[in-house]
């Protein structure tokens, strides 16, 4: 799963830009063979007086945790530096136009890969990706009992 975790002053974001921006990051998974079902987006308001950068309190500020569980990137040494480089130019290109166009606003993310075998949906482990029942996932909107739901692996 993409977990997004936008961080924000309750006065950055609207009803309508918040539902926009996920809007669009959503696009960046599910154009990967991903269920949309997988991409959750949490604007999380913080109050300028809880939110501190350099000891001083923030109110144009914007903090963006990224999780990547379903997805990561390549392992290979050689390819890895540029298919991050990729995937954050992917992100800023999403983030441009709700955030740094509005040239008001702080902002820095940071992505975390957490290991996909510590994954599970509706107590299911995930098929792999683009696997057939991966698709089933998708196209259902929702996790399905699949065989190896209960193994990752070779367990």
């Amino acid at each position: 799963m993409p977990t997004w975790r936008i961080y924000h002053n309750p006065s950055t974001f609207t009803a309508a830009q918040k539902a926009a921006l996920a809007a669009d990051i959503t696009p960046l998974y599910t154009g990967a063979g991903l269920p949309g079902f997988f991409v959750h987006v949490h604007f999380i308001a913080v109050d300028e007086d809880a939110f501190f950068v350099s000891g001083k309190p923030q109110k144009n500020y914007v903090r963006i945790n990224i999780e990547h569980i379903a997805i990561h990137q390549v392992k290979l040494e050689d390819d890895v530096k540029y298919s991050r480089q990729r995937m954050c130019r992917r992100f800023d290109q999403v983030l441009e136009p709700h955030i740094a166009a509005r040239g008001d606003i702080h902002w820095e993310y940071n992505v975390y890969e957490t290991p996909r075998d510590l994954w599970k949906v509706d107590g299911l482990a995930p098929p792999e990706n683009k696997t057939e029942e991966m698709k089933a996932w998708a196209r259902e909107g929702k996790a399905l009992a699949w065989e190896k739901g209960e193994l990752h692996g070779n367990v």
